[in-house]
């Protein structure tokens, strides 16, 4: 059986005014001088919660460029946005109910119980 994919969004959605010089983990400029917190660090304590308590998720480093037509495209069924993206993120098509956005608290710290919470949540719905 097929796992069911969590991707975490870490930047922007393309659009106009979007700097093209997104850096290598697509952050620019300030979010790497200022990027003490990776998502990195978020999906592998994700990974490990996920792992321990042996649900059938996993999660991914968001590899579209935020491009919601790729996403629903690769039918990702939850999705984790960094703080910051709650207006910067073009939803499109994409059930807003699965969509958590993060608090800088939730992500310094890396609590992973807002995810959980929704994984268990979509869980039952079966």
């Amino acid at each position: 059986m097929e796992k069911e994919k969590i991707y975490f969004i870490y930047m922007p959605s393309p659009m106009l005014g979007r700097s093209p010089m997104q850096g290598v983990n697509g952050a620019g400029f300030f979010g790497n001088l200022f990027g003490i917190y990776s998502e990195d660090k978020y999906i592998s304590s994700l990974n490990s919660e996920l792992e321990k308590r042996k649900v059938n998720w996993t999660i991914q480093r968001d590899d579209t460029e935020s491009d919601i037509e790729k996403i629903i495209e690769k039918k990702i069924r939850l999705l984790i946005c960094a703080p910051g993206l709650k207006y910067q993120f073009y939803k499109g098509g994409f059930n807003k109910e699965n969509i958590i956005y993060l608090s800088m608290m939730e992500y310094a710290n890396n609590i992973t119980d807002p995810v959980i919470t929704k994984i268990w949540r979509l869980e039952n719905e079966k």
